[in-house]
């Protein structure tokens, strides 16, 4: 059984990023380092795909949903990186 919401890593950080799942320090409670170091790697895997995605400049919704997936990403990489400093 998988720990991750949505079935894997992967699922989880774009579930994530489109604002399906709100991320806090307890999402990470449970999970094991080496899972943490999982999400990690998906979610900046996500992060680099979104940002390769670049809207028209006339497209403002487009933009501004795009800066909005890349904002939850980026949060989540960075409370999961101060969950994983904490188990140590």
């Amino acid at each position: 059984m998988s720990v991750f919401t949505g079935g894997s890593a992967y699922n989880m950080a774009r579930d994530i990023a489109d604002g399906y799942v709100l991320v806090s320090e307890r999402t990470f409670r449970t999970y094991a380092p080496r899972e943490i170091a999982e999400f990690t790697l998906a979610a900046e895997r996500l992060l680099r795909e979104v940002r390769a995605d670049q809207p028209g400049a006339a497209d403002i919704e487009a933009t501004q949903k795009r800066q909005r997936r890349v904002q939850r990403l980026q949060q989540a990489i960075s409370i999961a990186g101060g969950a994983r400093q904490r188990q140590r």
